[in-house]
């Protein structure tokens, strides 16, 4: 085991595997600080300290097929890409001269005669926060297209947006351009009525997204969900990538598209429920006191008409308001009642931690058909489903 408590002086709430030059592993981690460090599991020595976010880092991603490229989001209401490989002598100047005051990489001002970062890894572009087009609250995940220069995230504003992001410089160039991405290429926020906690690209044109249990002033209640959903302007998208054809952003698609289809959806009712850890088609959805593993491909494709979409746009055939209000709450009764159930299809085994006298879940992930359970004592167990998940 290694511990890094030493190395890393902060809290830690994000993490991810990378690739140094060499093909060497590296462990991106990231926390309440704002802060990125890299670091070298094989040396234990830490290779890079990266600085520019405003705000506590939510979560850290890989890209898939180049583990290089990472993306971080943060509080600070933007998402963050950083290339590992460019070296620590590269100049980073900014894509708007007046985006220079805010400070390196324009997010978090430095004082003191700090530097940008120690160590190789710039950042070569920012997603705008908080004005305009962009998220106007605390970004939770993201996630990176495997062949499109695309990054999803999602957000606390209920949103999962789309942008689109120049390749970095060669490592081998001496200046490296941030770019500020001032709009998104797609917004999607009909089909969420909570905080988006995680997103996910499950292929080249299908997403993944997970929003929370919430609760509202009038003491309404909507589950927790998941949603299996496509992005139906993948083909044109990747059509004019291969042409080298500039695809022209439109407001209504960046600020509130319809351009997407639901392909399975399921409602959870569990507020401690954390977001999911995705390996291929499998996942675990863990709370508190249960663990569930899902086979995404099981879930069940979504009837129509979707529940949602009542609540979203009013029924014209309900002439009165009480008729309409009334229609809205066995929408949400439904609802309710439909997210208790422990197995839904899809839910191929679980573990109920409260029957086997286990302390609180921390987190839990499924690496190749071994389950991995993180304690909140900071234990760690080791499971084979076949042999310690029971119904």
């Amino acid at each position: 085991m290694i511990s890094i408590r030493n190395i890393i002086p902060q809290q830690l709430r994000a993490m991810t595997w990378s690739l140094s030059p060499t093909l060497s592993p590296l462990l991106v981690l990231a926390g309440i600080q704002g802060i990125i460090y890299i670091y070298d599991p094989l040396s234990k020595e830490r290779v890079s300290v990266l600085r520019g976010h405003g705000g506590r880092i939510t979560s850290v991603t890989a890209h898939p097929r180049k583990p290089h490229i990472i993306c971080t989001t943060s509080r600070d209401h933007t998402m963050r890409l950083w290339d590992l490989h460019l070296p620590k002598s590269m100049k980073v100047v900014a894509a708007d001269p007046e985006a220079a005051r805010l400070g390196p990489p324009f997010g978090n001002p430095l004082t003191g005669g700090e530097e940008e970062g120690i160590g190789p890894g710039k950042c070569f572009a920012v997603s705008a926060g908080g004005v305009g087009d962009g998220h106007k609250a605390t970004v939770l995940d993201a996630s990176l297209h495997p062949f499109l220069n695309i990054v999803a995230t999602s957000s606390v504003d209920h949103a999962v947006m789309l942008w689109m992001y120049e390749p970095p410089p060669s490592p081998t160039a001496s200046v490296c351009t941030l770019a500020i991405i001032g709009r998104p290429v797609f917004c999607f926020k009909r089909f969420h009525m909570a905080q988006v906690i995680r997103v996910h690209w499950l292929s080249p044109s299908v997403l993944l997204s997970q929003t929370s249990q919430s609760f509202s002033a009038e003491h309404d209640n909507f589950p927790g969900k998941l949603v299996v959903w496509e992005w139906l302007h993948y083909e044109a998208l990747k059509e004019a990538a291969e042409n080298g054809v500039k695809y022209a952003r439109d407001y209504l698609n960046s600020t509130d598209s319809s351009s997407y289809k639901i392909l399975a959806e399921v409602h959870i009712r569990q507020p401690t429920a954390m977001p999911l850890s995705i390996s291929g088609t499998m996942a675990t959805l863990t709370t508190s006191s249960i663990i569930r593993v899902i086979d995404l491909s099981l879930l069940i494709a979504r009837a129509r008409p979707d529940p949602d979409v009542a609540l979203l746009h009013r029924d014209l055939s309900l002439e009165h308001e009480e008729e309409w209000q009334e229609k809205l709450r066995e929408i949400k009764r439904q609802q309710w009642e439909s997210a208790g159930n422990l197995w839904f299809p899809g839910v191929v085994d679980a573990v109920e931690i409260v029957n086997q006298n286990l302390e609180k879940t921390y987190n839990a992930v499924l690496y190749h058909g071994i389950l991995i359970r993180v304690g909140e004592r900071e234990r760690v167990q080791v499971w084979l489903p076949s042999e310690a998940l029971s119904h």
